[in-house]
């Protein structure tokens, strides 16, 4: 492979998200002695309730690890307007999504906004990155590169389409409680529901941010 660094940076990416993930899962538990479920609890919720220094440590991997998906995309050998586009929209998504993971519901107009912008913006980065790849199809001349490109394409297409599938869900809502049940002493408690389709978007346009590289990862090896 002639570019060993950008892969480097996006395995680093991964890895420093997913240590996050399994570090704040951890002190969430310990806080509340409930297992936090990704699908049914917003991000915001790991630094539930007192922001940043409650959960420091998950924090510092997950900033950590939006810089290395930041530098990969610096580090993209085929340089052109998309190349540039796609570090534009890598920051403005950081800063997104260090907002929703700081901001909790009771400022629910700023976090409708923020998350609204956040998830069609992550949409955003892999069409980009299959621009980046057609312009390089454009330019191979090997069967196998021009297979790569192909492929390269397909998989920024597919992680596109995944994020706008859940944007459109009808059942999107910023509510976390929705069922009600009655205990045997006849008082009302709030159960969440099984999904909350707003918190599991939300996690997935953190997740698209940080896999869309791939496509890019496939182009290296032309």
């Amino acid at each position: 492979m002639q570019y060993p660094l950008p892969l480097a940076l996006f395995v680093v990416g991964i890895c420093l998200f997913i240590v996050f993930y399994f570090v704040s899962k951890a002190f969430y538990y310990r806080r509340f002695v409930t297992r936090y479920r990704f699908y049914q609890m917003f991000p915001y919720e790991f630094n539930y309730p007192n922001m940043f220094k409650q959960n420091l440590y998950g924090n510092l991997l997950f900033i950590m690890a939006c810089i290395s998906i930041i530098v990969f995309y610096e580090m993209n050998p085929y340089k052109s307007l998309y190349s540039y586009l796609s570090i534009a929209l890598a920051i403005v998504i950081t800063m997104l999504m260090v907002v929703l993971l700081l901001f909790p519901l009771k400022y629910l107009r700023t976090h409708m906004i923020v998350s609204s912008i956040g998830m069609t913006i992550s949409a955003a980065l892999p069409v980009i990155n299959l621009f980046t790849a057609l312009s390089q199809l454009k330019l191979a001349i090997d069967g196998i590169d021009k297979a790569l490109c192909i492929i390269s394409m397909s998989l920024s297409l597919i992680l596109a389409l995944s994020m706008i599938a859940l944007i459109l869900n009808p059942k999107l809502s910023f509510n976390i409680y929705y069922d009600t049940t009655v205990d045997e002493n006849g008082n009302e408690i709030k159960k969440r529901p099984r999904i909350i389709f707003m918190a599991l978007n939300e996690w997935w346009s953190f997740f698209l941010f940080f896999i869309s590289p791939l496509s890019i990862v496939v182009l290296l090896f032309i």
